[in-house]
C-alpha cells in the first residue's frame, strides 16, 4: 500500500539522494493517492503519456528502466524542494505561537507579507498536530454558510452539517465542546466582515474552553478588523504574531536542497533580487526554474547562468 503523504508532511531532509528508486515510486504513489499529484503532473515534466507513467510506477515498462528511474527522481528533487518546509526561525515563530494559542483557548492572529511562510507555516503546524488542529480550505466568495460548511468538513462532520444556518453552527459548536480543536484559518484577510463575524460564535470565549481559532493573513487583515461588524471578535484577538523574512542563512539552507556550484556571493545576490519581489516565495521558484535551465542545458548542477536565465524567466 501507497504510503500517506502531503506536502505538508514533508520534512527537512526528505533528499531524494538518500532514497532509493523505490522508495521514489511508492512516495510518489502515495502522492498520487491523496491527490497531491497527478499522473499528468508527472508525464508534464518527465516528457512522457500518463499511462506510460502508470506503468512506470507500476513497474510494468517494457522501456529501458534506468532512464525512467532518473527521470523519477529529478521530477522527485523538483517537486519536494518546491514544496518542503525548511525548520526557519519564521516556522518556529508560527509554530510556537500556535501551540500557546491552542493552550490557553485564545483567538490568534498572524499576519506577514505573501510569500513570508505563514501558510506553510501553519499547515505544517496542523499536519503535525491532527489530533488538536484542522486546516479550513477557503474559496475567495465564501459566505456565512459555505464557511460553517468548510469548518464542518475540517472536523470530519459533514454529515451532521444540515439545516438552517443556525443549526450548522450549533452541531459545530457541538463537536467542540466534546472535543476541543484548534481551528486555523488561511486566508481569513479574503472573507467579507459578516463572514468573518461567526467565528466569535464558534470561539464562544475563553472561558468555554472550547476552541482556538488562528487567523492568518496579510496586513489586509488588521484592516478587516476595523470593520464595526467584527468589533466583538477584534476584541477577542488577545495573541498576535507578525512574521518578517527570514535571513540569508535560512534562505541558504532552501537553496541548498537544490543541487548547484553557487559561490555564497552569487546566493546573496539571487537571495537579495527574491527579496525585492516576494522574498522565500520567489526564491523557491527561481531555484525551481533554475533546475530547469540546468537540465535543459544538460548540466549536472545550477551556476550563475542558470540563475540569470531563470529570473528573467521569473521576471516575465
Amino acid at each position: 500500500m501507497a504510503p500517506t503523504v502531503n506536502k505538508f508532511s514533508l520534512l527537512e531532509d526528505d533528499d531524494p539522494g538518500r532514497k532509493s528508486n523505490e522508495e521514489i515510486k511508492s512516495t510518489l504513489r502515495g502522492l498520487i493517492e491523496s491527490k497531491e499529484l497527478t499522473l499528468r503532473d508527472i508525464g508534464k515534466f518527465i516528457g512522457y503519456s500518463t499511462p506510460t507513467v502508470s506503468q512506470i510506477l507500476s513497474d510494468s515498462y517494457p522501456g529501458e528502466k534506468e532512464k525512467m528511474d532518473e527521470l523519477l527522481a529529478r521530477f522527485y528533487r523538483n517537486w519536494v524542494a518546491s514544496n518542503l518546509i525548511v525548520d526557519t526561525s519564521v516556522v518556529k515563530q508560527i509554530h510556537g505561537t500556535m501551540m500557546l494559542a491552542w493552550k490557553r483557548k485564545l483567538i490568534c492572529e498572524i499576519t506577514g507579507h505573501f510569500g513570508c511562510g505563514k501558510s506553510k507555516s501553519s499547515a505544517r503546524f496542523v499536519a503535525l498536530n491532527p489530533e488538536i488542529s484542522s486546516y479550513v480550505e477557503l474559496t475567495s466568495t465564501t459566505s456565512p454558510s459555505s464557511l460553517l460548511h468548510r469548518i464542518g468538513e475540517s472536523l470530519n462532520i459533514e454529515s451532521q452539517m444540515s439545516g438552517s444556518q443556525d443549526d450548522r453552527l450549533f452541531a459545530i459548536i457541538r463537536n467542540l465542546q466534546r472535543k476541543p480543536r484548534q481551528l486555523v484559518i488561511d486566508e481569513a484577510d479574503n472573507l467579507k466582515a459578516r463572514t468573518l463575524a461567526i467565528l466569535k460564535d464558534i470561539h464562544g470565549g475563553e472561558e468555554k474552553g472550547r476552541c482556538s481559532i488562528v487567523l492568518i493573513g496579510t496586513s489586509r487583515l488588521n484592516k478587516l478588523l476595523q470593520d464595526p461588524v467584527l468589533g466583538y471578535l477584534k476584541r477577542r484577538i488577545s495573541l498576535k504574531c507578525e512574521v518578517g523574512d527570514i535571513g540569508f542563512d535560512e534562505a541558504k539552507k532552501i537553496a541548498d536542497f537544490w543541487p548547484h556550484k553557487l559561490e555564497r556571493d552569487e546566493l546573496k545576490k539571487a537571495w537579495d533580487w527574491s527579496l525585492r519581489k516576494f522574498g522565500v516565495a520567489t526564491l523557491v521558484v527561481l531555484m525551481a526554474r533554475a533546475y530547469d535551465v540546468m537540465q535543459m542545458h544538460e548540466e549536472k548542477k545550477i551556476d550563475d547562468d542558470c540563475i540569470l536565465i531563470a529570473q528573467g524567466m521569473v521576471a516575465d
